[in-house]
């Protein structure tokens, strides 16, 4: 049902103009012929050797042409105004030197043609213009009898010599014609070699085909028919068999209706060449389901150099319409024993393999068995790559290539020229030893495989025979649209407005696959740049790669612009690739410049690119590579493996200039978040409102007049923001003697503000502190942390130690400030964990969270400063305006907050790939103590338009059932949860529905500020240190600031919930107090607690009786008689009594953290359970179950269900005002009963059950449209539903 619906859509968008190609289409083969293109059989492009060429190659014994012959040939050549000499037939000479040549014929330009050969060395050659036309065939045959040469287009002369001294009575040098089509652009076909001179008659009459294979004087005769071994039959009685060398061999078909394939719905062309071919701007190349494997090597399709028109569309039926690489291999698999194993072995047929590549096959690139990759075999052995990880950065997940790190097969990654660098080879039979590595033994076709999970059978194996698939020359306007590029890679050169959306590329490239296509040996003199690796676009203007997945992109780049004009990356999601060594192969720009060197300032020689809405994860190498002028915005890289000297974002020299990074995050990688980078750095980066932690750096940001604004680091195990002196030699382009010196003055002009660092702070910008006192960027702990939160709005950790550890390392952790954030230790093994804190303190929940905005009371909330068009809701006025209107969002309440989000902000941005449907919850499903008061957040669904874009939430549990709509870019729903209820929620975009997601909400509230000061001296301003001890004495108050939830009513027990930590005397006791004075908090304004009065206190309890960390709970439910804020203090009754107890920043160490193991350095963790909290109690029930709930609905009603359409189960829901009888049955489109979900006396409430798309019989019931029908006394309600298959 599925399937039909997708194939009636697809074809039900068909117009009279667009052109259908089905390879599922059966075809007679009426003709073959040869195809000569730019391209090897690999797929590789022009930087290749001379010899790696399309040519036939005749064979060695082929004889000697004397003085009377008849060469000729059919024709075809494109449009192209290419000045190369195209050799028809002849030996290889060409570019104007024809010493020592064969008799040939050669094409030059779009309507010349040169014919001779050469005497005693010298040229016997003669140009015949005007004589052909481009895109047409043209028989063309030359003869000499001795005496005269003669020139035949279509069977009549049209040139002739007609200088006797040159020509008259000379023989041929003795140089065998060696070759058909050498450096030819376009087709060949009949190709003839005589010893005799055919008349203009005879040419005529046997143009198309020769009949008699005796007549007098053949030599050989080519028709392009190929034998079973893929070399082309001499069809002659002489039998001068020739090979094909990276040519093609193509076909002209017919059927009993179609005369040839036109592209229509009746005769659809078989291949994605002939399409291209034959469209036009404007027309739309719709592919039907199947795998196409022929070759879409093309130059001047749809050419209109770096000019914007009308777009041909090439639109894929679904994703299962594949431009593949492999090719399928119908093999008799043996069990055999190889290296003391049993392993599978079979011996290919690459005369086959040739015939279904149209091209001569001599080894194989990849393997795969069900469409499940197979590994090349290797010395490291290690789980199929393509299996999704359950580890991480910190945390590799064991046997696989996250773990081993030493894959590569040679040395030091070797980008030019790795092939003299090995350290071994991939795919030899002498390192096949284990699970699902395969080996292939060239010079007996053999192929060995170690099964796994698939066992290979006749019918299940397809071979990666090349690198590329598609690859395009001086082609413009076109759209690759829903399409999967599969075990092969994209290319096209000198071509504008392209773009890739919607599509998947799996295995664009493998291990050692440059290096492996040329192992043939020709590339002699190095001439291979192996730089051009992975899928790639050179030379060109404002091309797009939109809504695109990237996975298993090995030893090459994910994707690269190179020399392109304002590229776009747009909605991009790469996982999986890059798993071995350390190289650069990156999402990448270069070379989007002109003359950048010799005038770095000139503002019109930079073409901006842009990255938007990229997601990175689960890479070895696989970061953001910009280029110049560059804008960065949504992005997010997690996992990043790379262990060399890279970043997330990395901006290298000159890559920093006037480029903006904005609305990212940085997450867990080996080395830098964010880098500004290269032997004089840059000036003039804009960075805001990016998160970067768990990295080895946060930002590095060398340079100087940089403006940094809202962002935040920590648990980055070196330094969590540096903006270093060195590497900085000045202005560019400002004074020559000054170029490549460094003057240690880097980032003294660097504004940064309102932003976040956690452990360690380098910088040298004077928002940082005073040059006398922070030393140029390497002291800055040493800097008044008053003037860094008050000047410049800098929170520092180290600027506010925690009682027990006044040592260097003494930090406050912004994570406690921050509502639910990203934990580095959350990532890391249990066994890491015991061996860091003597526990696992997460092993009650391990769901990494992405709530990074401020929590309630937070230090961070209104402490920032406003920055013009950053944060004022006015429009960036930097280098990159906004991408849309209010991106850079007013700040709320008093003033901006520090870090990247704001407190009660109705927009929650989240970076990254977004999916089709609404995605990324938060909290994460599944998450547990949830905030009382929250803001659910979640991000929309991929659009290329968001104007007029809506989202419906709905919400469902205890004491709260809502649905609320949203206008983009809004995405935060503010919801009061009842304690330790447990919520579901979903979000439906354009009629999409996300998965229903579900928490649990916290049974208490933590303090939103709590402090302990000694009251007896002179009032001061505190700073907001975390202090993990209250302590409480005569002198010593601890205070602590509470919110109540609104949802909180009398029915409730509540409890004041204390830890003490050590108890030094307890005689009289410790009096528990209300504090009545309202808003107080530990900001450095006149509201810090150590300045405003502390003695409106009412005596409420007096603890008599602690126990060293024993929890100890106070009943205050006749005390928190409001909503909103309420303050105790606890105080000693008399001196000699003494106690603290755990205060809300109490961490499992206090703090303390020698870096136990290896790159980490955080020692945060947090002991919530000893924190001082007001839990809530209520015997009613909490939480949504299929039958009834403790809230009574006003009305009957019955809701959509969901999901909708569904596969294979749905959920109906429906509510109740009062107790009674219902019937619920599922009716089929006849209004036949298919089943009763439910016939029962129900409970008032709200309701919810299943269908599993069964019968009454418990049989699956078929795909299509169903009716779900409620009956009450009082209450009938029918819906419609959609279940696919």
């Amino acid at each position: 049902m599925k399937k039909y619906i997708i194939a009636y859509t697809f074809l039900s968008i068909l117009h009279s103009n667009d052109i259908i190609v089905d390879k599922s289409k059966t075809y007679n083969v009426k003709n073959n012929y040869a195809k000569f293109d730019r391209y090897t059989k690999h797929g590789g492009h022009g930087n290749y050797d001379y010899n790696n060429r399309d040519q036939i190659t005749l064979p060695s014994d082929f004889p000697i042409i004397g003085s009377t012959f008849t060469l000729e040939a059919m024709t075809f050549t494109a449009d192209t105004s290419i000045g190369l000499h195209q050799k028809v037939i002849g030996s290889k000479h060409w570019k104007g030197n024809y010493s020592n040549t064969s008799p040939n014929i050669t094409f030059l330009n779009k309507n010349e043609i040169y014919y001779g050969f050469s005497t005693n060395g010298n040229d016997k050659m003669r140009q015949a213009k005007n004589v052909r036309k481009p895109n047409t065939w043209h028989h063309i045959a030359f003869t000499y009898d001795g005496d005269k040469g003669r020139l035949y287009v279509d069977g009549v002369q049209v040139d002739s010599t007609n200088n006797p001294t040159k020509w008259s009575g000379k023989v041929p040098d003795a140089t065998p014609i060696g070759f058909i089509g050498s450096r030819f652009r376009g087709k060949l076909d009949e190709v003839r070699v005589w010893n005799v001179v055919r008349t203009e008659a005879q040419i005529k009459a046997n143009m198309d085909s020769l009949q008699d294979l005796s007549s007098t004087g053949l030599v050989a005769y080519y028709s392009m028919d190929t034998d079973e071994n893929f070399n082309i039959i001499d069809r002659s009685s002489n039998e001068y068999h020739a090979t094909i060398d990276h040519a093609e061999i193509m076909q002209d078909l017919y059927s009993g209706n179609c005369p040839e394939p036109n592209g229509t719905l009746d005769c659809p062309y078989p291949d994605i060449l002939s399409a291209l071919e034959a469209a036009k701007g404007g027309q739309t190349i719709l592919i039907r389901e199947g795998r196409y494997s022929d070759l879409v090597f093309a130059d001047y399709i749809n050419h209109s150099p770096y000019t914007e028109g009308a777009k041909i569309t090439v639109l894929g039926e679904s994703m299962n319409t594949k431009i593949d690489g492999t090719i399928s291999v119908k093999a008799d698999w043996q069990l055999t024993d190889l290296n003391g194993k049993q392993v599978y072995k079979a011996v290919l047929n690459m005369g086959s393999i040739s015939h279904k590549a149209k091209t001569r096959i001599d080894t194989i690139y990849g393997v795969f068995v069900d469409d499940r990759y197979m590994i090349p075999a290797m010395p490291t052995n290690f789980k199929n790559p393509t299996d999704p990880t359950t580890g991480n950065k910190d945390n590799p997940e064991p046997g696989t290539v996250w773990e081993k790190n030493d894959g590569a097969p040679y040395k030091n990654g070797g980008i030019m020229y790795p092939a003299v660098d090995y350290k071994y080879k991939v795919g030899q039979i002498a390192n096949l030893d284990t699970l699902e590595e395969w080996a292939f033994e060239k010079n007996t076709n053999t192929l060995y495989l170690y099964p796994g999970q698939k066992i290979p059978n006749e019918s299940n194996v397809r071979v990666r025979i090349r690198t590329h698939t598609l690859n395009l020359h001086h082609s413009d306007n076109i759209v690759f649209d829903n399409l999967h590029f599969y075990a092969n890679a994209f290319y096209s050169r000198h071509g504008s407005y392209i773009t890739i959306k919607n599509s998947n590329f799996s295995h664009s490239w493998e291990a050692d696959l440059r290096n492996r296509e040329m192992a043939d040996g020709t590339d002699t003199n190095f001439k291979v740049d192996h730089r051009y690796r992975g899928n790639m676009m050179l030379d060109g203007n404002y091309n797009v790669v939109r809504n695109v997945i990237f996975r298993y992109v090995v030893d090459a780049y994910i994707f690269s612009f190179r020399g392109i004009k304002y590229p776009l990356y747009e909605n991009i999601l790469a996982e999986y690739n890059g798993w071995f060594g350390n190289m650069f192969w990156n999402l990448k720009v270069d070379d989007n410049c002109l003359n950048c060197k010799q005038d770095i300032n000139n503002d019109n020689n930079y073409f901006s690119d842009t990255f938007r809405y990229v997601t990175m994860r689960q890479n070895r190498s696989g970061n953001i590579g910009p280029g110049k002028r560059s804008l960065v915005e949504y992005a997010w890289v997690e996992d990043h493996y790379q262990n060399t000297d890279g970043s997330g974002i990395g901006r290298a020299s000159g890559a920093a200039n006037k480029s903006t990074t904005r609305y990212s995050w940085m997450l867990n990688s080996n080395r830098n978040g964010i880098r500004f980078d290269g032997s004089c750095a840059g000036q003039y980066g804009l960075v805001h409102h990016v998160v970067s932690v768990g990295n080895k750096r946060g930002y590095r940001l060398k340079g100087d007049k940089h403006n940094v604004y809202h962002v935040m680091a920590y648990d980055n195990w070196d330094v969590d923001i540096n903006l270093a002196a060195h590497k900085y030699c000045g202005d560019y382009g400002s004074f020559e003697q000054g170029k490549g010196v460094e003057n240690m003055k880097g980032n003294h002009n660097t504004d940064i503000h309102n932003s976040i660092a956690g452990r360690l702070l380098n910088c040298a910008s004077p928002d940082c502190g005073d040059q006398a006192i922070m030393n140029n960027g390497a002291s800055n702990e040493k800097v008044d942390p008053k003037f860094l939160l008050n000047e410049s709005s800098i929170w520092y950790g180290r600027n506010f130690p925690i009682d027990n550890r006044e040592g260097n390392w003494s930090q406050s952790y912004p994570q406690l400030e921050l509502e639910d954030p990203w934990l580095d230790n959350r990532t890391r093994d249990p066994e890491q964990l015991i061996k860091i804190f003597g526990v696992d303190p997460f092993e009650q929940n391990r769901i990494q969270s992405y709530d990074f905005r401020p929590r309630k009371g937070s230090i961070f909330i209104d402490a920032g400063k406003v920055i013009e068009g950053i944060n004022d809701g006015q429009d960036e006025n930097f280098y990159h305006s906004s991408t849309f209107s209010n991106q850079n969002r007013k700040y709320v309440g008093e003033a901006p907050d520090i870090g990247p989000y704001e407190y009660g902000d109705s927009v929650y941005w989240i970076p990254g790939f977004r999916t089709a449907y609404p995605s990324i919850p938060i909290p994460r499903d599944g998450a547990k103590n949830v905030s009382l008061e929250y803001g659910l957040a979640w991000n929309y669904p991929w659009k290329e338009n968001y104007a007029g874009t809506s989202a419906i939430v709905a919400i469902s549990g205890p004491g709260l059932v809502k649905t609320e709509s949203f206008n983009y870019p809004n995405n935060v729903m503010f919801v009061k949860l009842t304690p330790g209820g447990t919520y579901n929620w979903t979000v439906t975009v354009d009629g999409v529905t996300s998965k229903s997601w579900s928490f649990t909400a916290t049974d208490k509230v933590y303090p939103i500020n709590d402090r302990s000061l000694d009251i007896s001296i002179q009032d001061s301003t505190y700073l907001p240190q975390h202090i993990q001890k209250l302590l409480v004495s005569r002198n010593n108050h601890a205070f602590l600031r509470f919110d109540a939830p609104a949802i909180v009513d009398s029915s409730y027990k509540v409890e004041l919930n204390l830890t003490p930590g050590k108890i030094y005397s307890l005689d009289d006791g410790i009096v528990l107090y209300k504090y009545n004075y309202k808003g107080w908090d530990e900001r450095l304004a006149n509201s810090n607690i150590g300045i405003i009065d502390k003695s409106n206190l009412t005596a409420l309890d007096t603890i008599r009786s602690l126990t060293e960390n024993e929890k100890i709970s106070i009943d205050v439910s006749a005390y928190i008689d409001s909503t909103g804020e309420h303050s105790f203090a606890l105080a000693a009754l008399s001196e000699k009594d003494s106690v603290y107890f755990y205060s809300r920043d109490k961490l499992v160490l206090d703090g303390h953290f020698e870096g136990s193991i290896e790159a980490h350095n955080s020692g945060f963790a947090t002991l919530h359970n000893a924190w001082p909290n007001i839990s809530f109690e209520n015997d009613a029930k909490l939480s949504v179950d299929d039958d009834e709930n403790m809230q009574i609905p006003t009305k009957f009603s019955l809701h959509d269900n969901f999901p909708n359409p569904f596969n294979p189960s749905t959920t109906i829901r429906f509510d109740l005002p009062i107790a009674t009888k219902i019937n619920l049955t599922i009716y089929n489109m006849l209004g036949q009963k298919v089943k009763t979900l439910k016939n029962s006396q129900l409970s008032a409430g709200y309701h919810s059950v299943n269908w599993n798309a069964t019968n009454d019989q418990g049989f699956p019931v078929s795909a299509g449209m169903y009716f779900y029908q409620i009956q009450t006394n009082e209450f009938v309600k029918t819906k419609k539903m959609l279940l696919l298959k």
